[in-house]
């Protein structure tokens, strides 16, 4: 019985898997088809407001590997008993891609649900993709990440796949530790931490 058990949990672990890879590429194709089109729609004069130094650079972009975001559900927000737990973080149903030129991230597509269907809606985030290619040369071996957003508290966090959260520029303003300190919480203290927060605000 026991065995039977642990092949079931197994084969829903591979096929989670297997459609968040899936989901993966199919968000990864959407960026690089419209790549081309929203880097032509940045304003001449205005390349390194988005990340470039000229419009050359244009031709040398890639995309790296998307970033899904997530956030805090409502009932975490309104109930002050909610168990800190994975459960209370969502999906935004949002991506941010990473446009790449010379292995640097300069800036981000947003790629959302529109229509019933994946599309970029955005091209920015200069300062976000900066401190994302950041943690990524320092964490080579991170694995999966996402992006946690509060957005009660202005604060985005990475997330790893083994459950670590690393503030970010925003995040480390809220709770008051030095820009260059690295830190990471579990994902449970984080919550702790986010809850209290919000509680008092």
């Amino acid at each position: 019985m026991k065995k039977i058990f642990f092949l079931i949990i197994f084969l829903i672990s591979i096929s989670s898997i297997c459609a968040q890879n899936d989901r993966i590429e199919i968000i990864s194709d959407v960026a690089k088809r419209e790549l081309s089109t929203y880097l032509n729609k940045i304003p001449f004069g205005q390349e390194n407001m988005f990340g470039f130094y000229n419009r050359g650079e244009f031709f040398q972009a890639d995309i790296g590997t998307p970033y899904e975001m997530f956030t805090l559900s409502n009932e975490f927000l309104t109930n002050k008993n909610t168990i800190n737990n994975k459960d209370n973080i969502v999906s935004t149903n949002n991506w941010r891609v990473p446009i790449v030129v010379n292995n640097q991230y300069r800036a981000l597509l947003t790629v959302s649900m529109v229509n019933s269907e994946w599309s970029v809606v955005k091209i920015g985030a200069k300062g976000l993709a900066e401190e994302l290619d950041v943690f990524n040369k320092r964490h080579p071996i991170a694995g999966e990440q996402k992006i946690l957003r509060i957005f009660q508290l202005k604060s985005d966090f990475i997330l790893t796949s083994n459950d670590l959260a690393y503030p970010l520029a925003s995040a480390k303003n809220l709770i008051s530790i030095n820009d260059n300190d690295e830190v990471s919480y579990s994902l449970i203290d984080l919550l702790t931490l986010v809850k209290n927060k919000i509680n008092t605000k």
